[in-house]
């Protein structure tokens, strides 16, 4: 793809900005786009830390309890450097950004720009506003789809709109798994969650758009791509005009195939899917498009049916391992992963040995484990039932106790075997160690002198713990 160069392309001095990523992988995938912003605009990020640069950017994350108090804590330190640098900015974007909006300029009036996840291709004009006025710039909220003729309908294909090209900013050696968001925010309103009210109501990329950007990706070196949302799953729901998953696995299905067909894409990866419109056909994919690997993140949250009611999950768990029997059948020996929360309010002990039930009936590769805490606006905060915290702490070592015992079986069940391992980086702690992945998405360890990057190599599995297998070459 050729890239028309810019006026900043052509400027001696550049501006440094300094950016600390928080939180999921959607959050690597934006501070990318910002940064490739930021560069046609006379910025190129600085390899010397925050005291070296002239914008300090954060993109915040709000599912972890605390969420608020942790970036004014970052800020304060910022705010230490900003003193000692006239003319330094400081940007926070990301949920915390859209959560808490203006209220955290009143606690941290440092903050020079503040962006919410669904804004930030205004980052350069905030920029510019914020010099012009001297005043903070702010821009929260959600879009939904325009055109020149209004909102986007049914009307519009995924196919065939005409794509938008963004293009993320590849800094230093290319990274062989690259991060593409393809469908911001969720509809599910889980009521634990905060995700609906820090990105919105969900808005899909069209496919030209996304596939024109892995392309991009896999010029610069990219081999395994992974499509990013908080539910995949819903992918181009809202480019039809439609609410609910079609037969045949719908726009997302149409996505995966066209992305796994792109040449020089070696692994297709994705993440989330809710298990209640995770459809028979997208779990015959893994069968018919190996590119897909044998591997999938199916969150779950719990393992009893009351406690997945509260949870508005719309899914019981016999309808949870239908969809683990619809993989395993597609891909006998699929990994899978999920997310677990302990503690939720109201669990009792019965619900919550159904929970350990589950991890022993599915035998998950491995697990997000997590206390539940109250978000700010979700439902669940009005709950009366809350769980005191030493329980919460005990199921959640029991939980990790059984699981850790069960990723240490899956991982000797390896031993002998020889696996096709896509290597992403070499150890900076240990030289001529290199790391990749199996399609079973488990890290392995193997030393060679060789530049293996990118490079997908047969292994022999050695040994290994719950942690990474150990390998050697096969050759």
């Amino acid at each position: 793809m050729n890239v028309e160069p810019t006026k900043a392309d052509n400027l001696v001095l550049r501006r440094k900005v300094h950016i600390e990523t928080w939180g999921c992988q959607m959050n690597v995938a934006d501070s990318e786009r910002m940064l490739s912003l930021l560069e046609a605009n006379n910025y190129e990020l600085t390899a010397s830390g925050p005291e070296a640069a002239d914008l300090i950017l954060l993109n915040t994350c709000h599912i972890r309890e605390k969420a608020r108090h942790k970036v004014l804590s970052r800020l304060g330190v910022l705010d230490r450097i900003k003193s000692k640098k006239p003319g330094l900015k400081i940007a926070v974007t990301g949920c915390v950004a859209q959560a808490d909006g203006k209220k955290l300029i009143e606690l941290a009036p440092q903050i020079d720009v503040l962006i919410g996840p669904g804004k930030i291709d205004e980052l350069p004009r905030l920029l510019e506003e914020r010099e012009q006025t001297g005043v903070s710039a702010v821009a929260t909220g959600f879009d939904r789809h325009k055109d020149e003729h209004g909102d986007r309908g049914a009307e519009h294909s995924t196919i065939s709109d005409e794509p938008m090209i963004h293009i993320p900013s590849i800094s230093g050696k290319p990274e062989v798994n690259r991060f593409v968001n393809i469908i911001q925010g969720c509809n599910n309103f889980c009521t634990f969650c905060v995700v609906p009210f820090t990105r919105g109501r969900e808005i899909s990329r069209p496919i030209p758009e996304i596939v024109k950007e892995v392309e991009y990706m896999v010029s610069q070196g990219a081999k395994e791509i992974t499509l990013l949302g908080q539910n995949v799953n819903s992918y181009g729901l809202d480019l039809l005009g439609r609410d609910d998953v079609p037969a045949d696995g719908g726009p997302f299905v149409e996505l995966l195939k066209a992305v796994s067909d792109l040449p020089g894409v070696d692994r297709v990866r994705f993440t989330t899917s809710n298990p209640h419109d995770f459809t028979k056909p997208l779990a015959e994919l893994f069968s018919s498009h190996p590119k897909l690997g044998r591997y999938i993140h199916l969150p779950v949250q719990a393992g009893h049916d009351r406690t997945l009611e509260r949870m508005k999950r719309k899914v019981t768990v016999e309808e949870y391992m239908q969809r683990i029997k619809w993989l395993r059948d597609a891909v006998p020996g699929i990994a899978i992963s999920t997310d677990l929360i302990v503690g939720f309010p109201g669990e009792t002990e019965e619900e919550f040995e159904g929970t350990l039930r589950l991890i022993e009936a599915v035998r998950f590769s491995f697990i997000y484990s997590f206390k539940y805490s109250p978000r700010k606006g979700t439902a669940a905060t009005r709950f009366l039932d809350q769980i005191p915290e030493d329980i919460k702490e005990r199921r959640l070592a029991a939980l990790n106790q059984l699981q850790d015992k069960i990723t240490l079986e899956l991982a000797l069940a390896d031993v002998g075997s020889v696996k096709h391992v896509l290597f992403v980086f070499n150890s900076k702690k240990e030289p001529g160690v290199w790391i990749g992945k199996t399609p079973e998405f488990r890290v392995v360890r193997v030393h060679s002198s060789a530049d293996l990057a990118g490079k997908t190599l047969p292994v022999k599995i050695m040994g290994g713990n719950k942690t990474a297998l150990v390998g050697e070459l096969v050759h």
